[in-house]
């Protein structure tokens, strides 16, 4: 492997900027390409930064896929152009750090999996939760056994305001949009397969009952080794960016709170305020996006293994197709009968 890994990023929306950043700042990566529609966006950006990076439109990839200089592709352009970017990065030999969903659908993630076996490159689904370093704590303790067997895990996240509806139809519904980390994060801290499954949401925004959608979704677990999880995500909370989490074990209870986004308190005579809680998930997870980009990095250096794997994608991609299904049929479901 080179000095530096160069990377050719897809998409500049909130993940491709905040990847680029993380690009930029590490030691250890360059960023060599960033394709993007609107060119002159990605021109302005290069230019503003001083970046010695090229910039072309997605029509254009030849000299990308054919660049010696650039290792991976960092792909952070809509799910449905996902499934072809990394199929066309894998056969001309550059590793892949997927934003997710690799792809829309079971099948083809596979397939994108199985050739970049064959192709002995990383395909890395970007599951942020689990590179955080306070969730990341939680789950090291869970695993050393010192508070005994896991009872229930219990997860909040809640965005601070509605996503603008033209996203939202676009967005594959809440649970594949959102709740996908939180159910991503409770299968790697219970450590077992969901046994059944039940969800029930609510739009209180009407609009969004046109789409179908909801805007606040609790879902319940049971594992298969008896542990219960609870998640309650929604798409609206005022106050701000609220992720919490708990996890009661026969021994004690591990507990995350939210950050705040200063660290400044006032005391007076009749009132005592604490600083607001962050408003976003680009600065409430900024440790955890770049946490997980020297992830990939030591892995392609080859200092470590995918901690997201292949299993992990696919399973968590189940879930998600036995939460709809049970909000289809006001059903708990059983998941080893989903096909």
């Amino acid at each position: 492997m080179a000095s530096k890994v160069g990377f050719a990023l897809f998409g500049m929306g909130n993940m491709g900027l905040l990847h680029a950043r993380n690009t930029v700042l590490s030691p250890r990566a360059s960023l060599n390409w960033i394709i993007r529609n609107r060119l002159e966006d990605a021109q302005k950006f290069v230019k503003d930064l001083n970046l010695n990076a090229r910039c072309t439109t997605p029509d254009r990839l030849e000299e990308v896929y054919s660049d010696p200089e650039v290792h991976a592709t960092l792909i952070c352009s809509p799910s449905s152009t996902h499934n072809k970017i990394i199929q066309d990065s894998l056969h001309a030999g550059k590793a892949v750090f997927c934003e997710k969903p690799v792809t829309i659908a079971e099948d083809s993630t596979r397939k994108c999996y199985e050739l970049a076996e064959s192709r002995n490159l990383p395909l890395f689904c970007a599951f942020h939760r689990p590179f955080d370093p306070s969730f990341r704590n939680v789950y090291d303790r869970i695993k050393s056994g010192e508070l005994g067997r896991v009872r229930l895990i219990k997860v909040t996240s809640r965005d601070l305001s509605l996503p603008p509806i033209s996203y939202l139809k676009t967005s594959g519904g809440i649970i594949a949009d959102s709740t996908v980390h939180d159910l991503n994060y409770v299968l790697w801290i219970a450590g077992s397969r969901p046994k059944t499954i039940y969800v029930q949401g609510m739009n209180f925004d009407p609009e969004l009952a046109s789409i179908p959608d909801m805007d606040q979704v609790l879902v319940t677990i049971k594992h298969e080794n008896g542990t219960l999880s609870l998640i309650d995500n929604g798409r609206l909370a005022a106050y701000g960016y609220d992720q919490r989490l708990e996890v009661l074990c026969e021994e004690g209870l591990l507990s995350v709170g939210n950050r705040s986004s200063d660290h400044v308190t006032e005391a007076g005579h009749h009132v005592t305020r604490e600083p607001r809680i962050h408003s976003h998930f680009t600065t409430r997870y900024d440790q955890a996006y770049s946490n997980e980009l020297e992830h990939f990095l030591d892995v392609l250096e080859g200092k470590s293994e995918l901690l997201v794997t292949k299993d992990d994608t696919i399973e968590t991609m189940r879930l998600i197709r036995a939460c709809k299904l049970s909000i289809e049929t006001g059903s708990p479901v059983e998941f080893d009968e989903m096909s």
